[in-house]
C-alpha cells in the first residue's frame, strides 16, 4: 500500500467493493479521493432531489438570456483563421489553442435539456443529483471540452513587467476610441472593425481580449469589451499560462445555482397567466459547456456525433448538432444509470488524441515540479479547493462526490469544513504545488465502483430485510416486490413520491445478497475461471460478456498491491480469431452472391427456351438441383424427361451442372464458416488473467459483427437447401 502523507489527494484501502450498477461484491484494494468516511453513523442528510414543473418551458413566467452563449460571428471565424498561422504555436504554448479554436463551432441550445439539468443542481454541492448518484462539470471537462488551462497564473493577477503595463495601456486607448464612436460604448464589433487586420502591434492582444470578452470570462450582458481581461490576454500573447478553467467552472457553477433558484421560485407561483410573475434571469457563464457534457455522458440524449478531423477540438463533434426529441427530459436523466458514462474521455474518438492520464495501464507517479504538465492538471482535477473566479468570486469544487468520473472508486465522501478564505488564500490553496507525492492514475479501461458502504448511505431506504439484499441508489429492493394494488411501499430515493410497484415477483434473484462472505446475484460478475453457464450462452452473449467482462481473482485476499487493481488485458490470439471470423463471412457473402448471381443468369436463360409442355421436365431439373453429389441420378431422370428434345436437353444439362457447382460452393463455404464458429470456442480458454481485468478488443464492434455472423450462416443453410 502507497504511503499517504498529509499533501496526498487520494488514499488506498481494501474494501468490499460492487459496481454502481449492482452485481456481486469483491473485497480489493480501492483507490479514493479525500476526503472519505469509513462511517456511515452522524453524517448530514443526502442532497434532496428537485423535478420543474410539469409544463411546457414556453409557458413558464421566466425570460433567461444567455449572454455567455452567444451565436458565431462569420468575422470572428475570419479573424481566427487570419492570425492563426502567425500565432498558433504560441496559442498552445499558453494552452488555449483548442479553446480558442472551438469558439467557430456552435453548440445549438435545447433549452428543455439545459433546464432539466439545472433542476438536478444542488447548491450546497455544486453537484448534479440524479437517483443513482452524483456527478458534476469538473475541471477535466472544462479543459477538454473548452480547451481551457487549469494551470498558470490566477486571473486576477496584476502585471508587473513595464512592457505588459504599456500594452495595457494602449488597449485602454483603443477601448476608449470605440466608446467615442456612435455606439457609445465599448462594443465587439466596433473593436474588430477597428482592430481586426489593421496591422497594429497590439492585433494580437486586442484579438484575444476579444475571444475572452466573448466566449471566456463574460461578466456582463451588453457584449462589450471587458477591461479586466486585458492583463490576461497580455500574458497570453507572449505564450504565459494562465488558469482559465477554475474561473470559467465558477463561473459556470454560479450559474447553475442562479438557474436552479430561479427554477425553485417558479414552484411558488399559482398562477402563470399573470403578466406581472415574470423572472428575468442573465446568465453570463459559457453553459454550452454544460449541455456538451450532458451529450458526452448521456447516450440516450445525444445527438448524433460529427466525426472530428485531424486537429479540431473535441468540442467540433457537436458543430450544429440537434438532440432527439425526448418528451420528458428530467424523466429520462433519472432513468440513465445503466448508461451514463463516468469517462468519456476514455473512449476512443477519431483524430483525437488521449491526454497522457489516459493510459493504457495504470501507474503510481512521484509528483514534483517535473512532472509532465498533463499531469500535474491531473493531480489538479482531484483536489477540493475553491475555485476562484473573476471580481473576486469563489465556489466550492467537491472532485471526492464524484471520483468515478476520474477513474477513482467511490466511498462516502467525507465532510469539508466550511472556512472564509480570502481570494488570495483560495488562489494559494488552489496553486499550492503537490511535491514528494505518490500519485494513482488509473487505467483508461478500468470501471470503478463503490464501496457497499456507499450504497446503503446513498439509499438509505434500502433496508436489510430477510436476505439482507443491497440495491443500487435510488432504486427500489427488488426481493420486496408487491402484487398491483397493495400499497405505495415501493423503496424510493429521498425527497421523490412513492411510485408504483413492480409486479414481476420472480425477480427476486436480482437483488444483491450478502450473507457473511458469501454473496450471489443472478446478474453477477463472471469470474476469471470461467462459469458452466457460458456454454449456454450464444455467440452474441459470449462476446458481450467478455467486453463486458471483470475478472476476479480466485485469492483476493493475498493479492498483491500491483495486480489488486483492474489489469488491461489485449488478447492478440483473441482479436485475430474474431477478425478472422468477420472476414470470412464477408467472403462468404461475396461468394455467394456471386454464386447465386450465376445460378439465377443461367437458369433464366434457361426458362426463357423452355417451353410449357416441357414443364415437368423443367421441374425434375428444379428437383435435381438440390441433391448434392447425386449427379448419376439427375442425369438419369433428366434424360428420361427430354427425349426427342436434343436442344433442351442440351440446355438442361448445362443447367445441372452450374447449379451443382453452386450448391457445391455453398456446402464448402457453410463447412468453413461453422469451422470458424466451432473457433471461438477456444476464445473462453484465453480468458483467464489473474486478480482483477478488463478485456479491451479495441476498433472491433463485436456484437453487430457477431450478429451479423449469425445470420449470415443461417442464410447459407437455408440456401444449402433451396433450389
Amino acid at each position: 500500500m502507497a504511503a499517504q502523507s498529509a499533501d496526498a489527494i487520494l488514499e488506498e484501502r481494501r474494501e468490499l467493493m460492487v459496481s454502481p450498477t449492482g452485481g456481486n461484491p469483491t473485497r480489493r484494494i480501492a483507490h479514493f479521493l479525500k476526503p472519505s468516511t469509513t462511517s456511515i453513523n452522524g453524517l448530514p442528510s443526502l442532497p434532496i432531489p428537485f423535478r420543474i414543473p410539469d409544463t411546457e418551458p414556453q409557458k413558464w413566467p421566466m425570460k433567461v438570456y444567455f449572454h455567455g452563449w452567444r451565436a458565431q460571428k462569420s468575422k470572428w471565424k475570419m479573424w481566427v483563421e487570419a492570425l492563426h498561422s502567425a500565432h498558433h504555436s504560441t496559442w498552445k504554448k499558453a494552452g488555449i489553442y483548442d479553446g480558442i479554436m472551438a469558439s467557430v463551432y456552435e453548440i445549438r441550445r435545447d433549452d428543455e435539456l439545459v433546464y432539466a439539468i439545472a433542476a438536478k443542481w444542488c447548491l450546497e454541492t455544486n453537484t448534479f443529483v440524479f437517483p443513482w448518484g452524483e456527478a458534476t462539470v469538473t475541471l477535466e471537462d472544462v479543459m477538454i471540452l473548452g480547451g481551457f488551462p487549469v494551470l498558470g497564473k490566477s486571473v486576477s493577477a496584476p502585471l508587473e513587467d513595464k512592457e505588459m503595463v504599456e500594452t495595457e495601456e494602449r488597449l485602454v486607448a483603443e477601448r476608449l476610441q470605440v466608446v467615442r464612436t456612435k455606439a457609445q460604448k465599448a462594443c465587439q464589433n466596433g473593436w474588430m472593425n477597428r482592430l481586426m487586420g489593421s496591422g497594429s502591434p497590439i492585433e494580437h492582444e486586442a484579438f484575444l481580449s476579444m475571444w475572452l470578452s466573448r466566449f471566456v470570462l463574460s461578466t456582463k450582458s451588453n457584449s462589450t469589451i471587458e477591461k479586466h481581461v486585458f492583463s490576461i490576454a497580455i500574458r497570453l500573447a507572449k505564450g504565459i499560462p494562465v488558469a482559465l478553467g477554475p474561473a470559467v467552472l465558477a463561473s459556470i457553477y454560479r450559474d447553475l445555482s442562479l438557474l436552479k433558484q430561479t427554477l425553485m421560485a417558479l414552484t411558488k407561483i399559482v398562477n402563470y397567466e399573470k403578466k406581472d410573475s415574470v423572472f428575468a434571469l442573465s446568465l453570463v457563464a459559457p453553459l454550452r459547456l454544460v449541455q456538451a457534457w450532458v451529450w458526452e455522458r448521456f447516450p440516450a440524449l445525444r445527438p448524433q456525433q460529427k466525426p472530428m478531423e485531424l486537429g479540431e477540438p473535441r468540442l467540433s463533434r457537436w458543430h450544429k448538432m440537434k438532440g432527439p426529441r425526448v418528451e420528458n427530459v428530467g424523466v429520462a436523466l433519472d432513468l440513465e444509470r445503466d448508461s451514463f458514462e463516468w469517462r468519456p474521455y476514455a473512449r476512443a474518438v477519431g483524430n483525437w488524441d488521449f491526454p497522457k492520464f489516459y493510459g493504457e495501464r495504470e501507474e503510481w507517479v512521484l509528483m514534483g515540479s517535473g512532472l509532465d504538465k498533463e499531469l500535474q492538471a491531473f493531480a489538479r482535477f482531484l483536489r477540493v479547493c475553491k475555485l476562484l473566479g473573476i471580481g473576486d468570486s469563489m465556489e466550492w469544487y467537491f472532485p471526492h462526490r464524484v471520483g468515478m468520473q476520474f477513474g477513482m472508486d467511490q466511498d462516502i465522501p467525507g465532510h469539508v469544513h466550511p472556512c472564509n478564505e480570502t481570494p488570495e488564500v483560495a488562489w494559494n490553496n488552489y496553486s499550492k504545488p503537490i511535491n514528494g507525492v505518490k500519485l494513482y492514475i488509473p487505467s483508461r479501461f478500468y470501471e470503478a465502483d463503490v464501496t457497499t458502504r456507499y450504497l446503503e448511505w446513498w439509499n438509505p431506504s434500502a433496508k436489510k430485510e430477510g436476505n439482507d439484499a443491497l440495491v443500487p441508489p435510488g432504486f427500489p429492493a427488488k426481493h420486496n416486490l408487491t402484487d398491483a394494488g397493495e400499497g405505495n411501499d415501493t423503496l424510493v430515493p429521498p425527497g421523490f413520491p412513492a411510485k408504483h410497484n413492480r409486479t414481476d415477483a420472480g425477480e427476486g434473484n436480482d437483488a444483491l445478497h450478502h450473507d457473511q462472505s458469501t454473496f450471489r446475484a443472478k446478474h453477477s460478475r463472471m469470474d476469471a475461471g470461467g462459469s458452466s453457464d457460458e456454454d449456454q450462452m450464444t455467440i452474441g452473449e459470449m462476446f458481450k460478456s467478455i467486453r463486458n467482462l471483470k475478472c476476479v481473482g480466485k485469492n483476493s485476499e493475498t493479492a498483491s498491491t500491483s495486480t489488486s487493481k483492474t489489469r488491461v488485458v489485449r488478447n492478440d490470439s483473441l482479436i485475430n480469431s474474431v477478425d478472422n471470423i468477420f472476414q470470412g463471412v464477408i467472403s462468404s457473402e461475396k461468394g455467394i452472391e456471386n454464386a447465386n448471381d450465376e445460378s439465377n443468369k443461367k437458369t433464366a436463360t434457361t426458362a426463357g427456351k423452355l417451353e410449357r409442355p416441357k414443364e415437368d421436365a423443367s421441374r425434375s431439373n428444379s428437383e435435381s438441383v438440390g441433391m448434392v453429389g447425386g449427379a448419376e441420378e439427375v442425369k438419369e431422370k433428366e434424360n428420361e424427361s427430354n427425349v426427342g428434345s436434343p436442344a433442351l436437353m442440351g440446355e438442361s444439362q448445362k443447367a445441372m451442372a452450374n447449379a451443382i457447382r453452386s450448391s457445391a460452393k455453398k456446402a464448402a463455404t457453410i463447412s468453413r464458416l461453422e469451422k470458424a464458429m466451432d473457433d471461438t470456442s477456444k476464445i473462453k480458454d484465453m480468458r483467464v488473467m489473474s486478480g482483477i481485468g478488463t478485456i479491451e478488443i479495441p476498433r472491433l464492434d463485436l456484437e453487430a459483427r457477431i450478429s451479423k455472423l449469425e445470420r449470415v450462416v443461417a442464410g447459407l443453410k437455408a440456401e444449402r437447401f433451396r433450389v
